[in-house]
């Protein structure tokens, strides 16, 4: 209603303590007597008075109500949108109070019976009255309906108001998320109404004032044209999740300010990328992060900076991309060599631009924003654990590194059930958030690990995250070994292939047998979550057959095309030389490399165990395979040559069959012999296998128109057996067979009467004298 210049009177007594009472209270009895007044007339001078009878006047009610604001300046007859009176921000479960006052306007006690008014509001609210004690406390409740006395002021006393009533009006808001939400509006008003009591006489039966049977609205208005409402609208949480973004103004889990350089900044970080080169350039140019398919001859994946991430704060911590637009960041871990779980911690920021400072609960949440129902919490330790997965999720302080804790604030209607952090309007929190996942095998394919965090405002109703971010964690993982037809390396089988060590050297495809070159088709699967490439190498360890030292061997490496991989090193005096690298390999993808040895001639018969290594060059993955063999043949002859005594010849001058003449002897030009000469025979046998050749002996028959003289090994061993016409071995030399006879001798250290082996590159010699006849 317009406020007239009765309200205004009343608003200043309100505020000096005084209803300003309608006139003399009802039932007042005026009596009035007159006089008259006049000059003594037999006293000149002396004024004499006479009295008249007495009438008597009782005051009649004139009643009149009203509820105000208790506050002074406020006006009433408004309506829930047009109220001056307005609660914002308000929580679900808040309460909110507002002061009125029953004011009897008139002159005659009068009971207000009290309502509420709710025209307008949302439901699910609770509106209570209750009465105001003197000390401002609020006092017994007023039952809806109900009627509160209320006496008319008595003007004949001062300092004391005895026609207002003080009470509180108590809306209660709803927690329920269906009743309560950002776009709800709340309010309430005190209605008074007053029911008739008087008479037809006011005379005979004063009453209240009111005809009796009526109901009276407030200054005898129209319905509801006298409301006092108070409006209430519901916070509106404005939350962004987000990950770290170099917030402006940081602040705490408590909201105290950070300083800024306690947030780690968004520069770039180095993560492993797809490059594009030649095979051979090792100056990779860097493309985009991500899921890429490699191209065939790409050089190595090697850590390249991606602007928008930062490195997990912990010592050797983890480099972590940011990806503000995905509003997640992605984290690539290396390999460790420890079975414990590993660990990340992020850096997340909050902020709020909802106009008010709120309190925020984190935890994981699903995509519609509702807690994850596959962790389980304990608010002890501050640790979400998944029970399925083994993952554990920790938020902690940035400047403590302590869990943050579950706000107790009983000045809160909705109570926190997760870890929360506060934040004051306009800024930033920023908080860590520590995932720990089990230690997987590092060769089998691994899943993401992927954390949604919800960050739910304590200002709404519903648990139900106002903004989620997400945290990513690209595991590593791959497996080296022998090729497959499916994807994956075979670890089980042993691949042996058979060379010929004297055979001609191929390049990445060698049948067995007829070369010197090994070759075994490989595996190297990527079974982890990013890109990576791998350098490989790899050693066998041979026998030279001659000499029985050892010849290491590199192993060389080829694309399936049949190109030589790049080397790590093309300085052939580099530890780096012999080792090799891979194309990019994408996650879920394999690639097929062929290892090769080149076996030397003259390498000793027998299996040998390649060795072969990979790792990744950004995970760090160490792998081995080391079941494959090398069967190296027999290959080679035994050459024999025979040489006649010849004095001045010097030796090498006349070699047969590869042997070289011993000084003094030739193979051609003997001098002649006259009968009862001796002519000196030397016979030498040279294996040239690459192994050792078994029951080894020298032969010489008897020559026409001769005699035996002698036969013996030179130089001479430990012990000589001799063998006529193929008879049984002896150690007695024979002397004076006869032309025609064949003369076996060999060597017998092992004292088994049978002939020796003879070593790989070794030979024997046999001095055979005949006299002629």
């Amino acid at each position: 209603m317009k406020r007239s210049t009765q309200l205004i009177a009343l608003m200043a007594a309100l505020a000096a303590g005084s209803a300003s009472a309608a006139g003399t209270l009802a039932g007042t009895t005026i009596e009035n007597t007159a006089t008259a007044s006049f000059e003594d007339p037999a006293n000149a001078g002396t004024t004499l008075n006479s009295t008249s009878n007495t009438v008597q006047t009782v005051v009649l009610p004139k009643p009149d109500f009203d509820i105000v604001y208790t506050t002074s300046g406020i006006a009433d007859g408004n309506t829930l949108t047009s109220t001056p009176v307005l609660t914002t921000g308000a929580v679900p479960g808040q309460v909110i109070e507002t002061p009125y006052s029953l004011v009897n306007k008139g002159n005659t006690p009068l009971s207000i019976v009290l309502n509420a008014d709710t025209t307008g509001s949302a439901a699910g609210a609770t509106v209570k009255y209750y009465l105001v004690n003197p000390d401002g406390s609020r006092g017994a409740e007023i039952p809806a309906g109900s009627a509160v006395p209320v006496t008319a002021d008595n003007p004949a006393t001062t300092g004391v108001d005895e026609g207002i009533v003080k009470i509180v009006q108590v809306i209660t808001l709803p927690t329920d998320p269906a009743l309560i939400t950002p776009t709800s509006v709340f309010g309430a008003s005190p209605e008074g109404t007053v029911a008739g009591t008087a008479g037809a006489d006011p005379l005979v039966t004063p009453g209240n004032g009111y005809a009796s049977g009526t109901t009276v609205q407030e200054e005898g208005k129209a319905v509801d044209a006298d409301l006092q409402f108070t409006r209430v609208t519901v916070y509106a949480p404005a939350l962004d999740n987000n990950p770290n973004t170099n917030p402006g103004t940081p602040v705490d889990s408590a909201g105290n300010p950070l300083p800024p350089a306690s947030v780690p900044p968004v520069t770039s970080v180095n993560v492993p990328t797809e490059v594009v080169g030649k095979v051979g350039d090792n100056t990779p140019v860097v493309s985009a992060p991500g899921y890429v398919t490699p191209a065939p001859t790409t050089p190595p994946a090697t850590p390249s900076p991606v602007p928008g991430g930062a490195t997990d704060p912990t010592p050797g911590g983890t480099p972590i991309a940011t990806n503000v637009a995905g509003d997640e960041q992605i984290a690539y871990p290396i390999a460790d060599t420890n079975a414990t779980p590993d660990r990340v911690l992020f850096t997340n920021t909050l902020t709020n631009t909802g106009g008010a400072t709120d309190k925020v609960q984190l935890f994981p949440a699903l995509a519609d924003g509702t807690p994850d129902p596959a962790y389980t919490f304990d608010p002890a330790t501050g640790v979400f654990t998944n029970t399925t997965t083994g993952v554990t999720i920790r938020f902690l302080d940035p400047v403590t590194g302590e869990p943050i804790k579950v706000s107790v604030d009983p000045t809160n209607p909705t109570v926190a059930q997760y870890p929360t952090v506060t934040v004051p309007n306009g800024s930033t929190v920023v908080y860590r958030t520590e995932v720990t996942y089990p230690d997987a095998n590092d060769s089998a394919p691994i899943a993401p690990v992927t954390v949604l965090i919800g960050a739910d405002s304590l200002k709404d109703a519903d648990l139900v995250s106002n903004s989620n971010t997400r945290n990513t964690i690209l595991p590593p993982a791959a497996q080296f070994g022998d090729a497959t037809g499916a994807q994956g390396a075979e670890a089980t089988p042993a691949p042996i292939q058979t060379v010929n060590p004297n055979g001609p050297t191929s390049g990445a495809t060698s049948p067995d047998f007829t070369d010197a070159t090994a070759t075994f088709p490989m595996d190297v699967v990527n079974n982890g979550q990013y890109n990576d490439s791998y350098t490989l190498s790899g050693t066998v360890t041979l026998t030279d057959a001659v000499t029985g030292n050892p010849v290491i061997v590199p192993v060389l490496y080829y694309a399936p095309d049949g190109s030589l991989l790049p080397r790590v090193s093309n300085d052939t005096a580099s530890p780096d030389y012999n080792k090799f690298i891979t194309p990019v390999v994408a996650p879920g993808t394999e690639y097929k490399p062929v290892a090769v040895i080149q076996v030397p001639v003259g390498t000793l018969t027998g299996d040998y165990t390649v060795t072969q290594n990979a790792v990744g060059n950004y995970s760090t993955i160490p792998m081995t395979d080391t079941n494959n063999i090398i069967r190296v043949a027999p290959a080679g002859s035994v050459a024999v040559a025979k040489f006649v005594a010849k004095a001045g010849v010097t030796a090498g001058s006349n070699p047969i069959n590869t042997i070289d003449n011993p000084a003094n002897y030739t193979a051609t030009g003997a001098n002649g012999a006259k009968p009862g000469d001796n002519i000196s025979y030397r016979i030498i046998g040279k294996n040239t296998y690459n192994t050792a050749v078994g029951n080894f002996f020298l032969s010489d028959t008897v020559p026409a128109n001769t005699t035996l003289f002698s036969v013996a090994l030179t130089p001479a061993p430990s012990k000589i057996i001799y063998r006529v016409n193929g008879g049984a071995w002896s150690t007695t030399a024979p002397t004076g067979l006869a032309a025609g006879t064949k003369v076996d001798v060999a060597v017998d250290a092992d004292n088994n009467n049978l002939p020796d082996a003879l070593a790989p590159g070794a030979t024997l010699s046999a001095d055979f004298i005949v006299t002629v006849n």
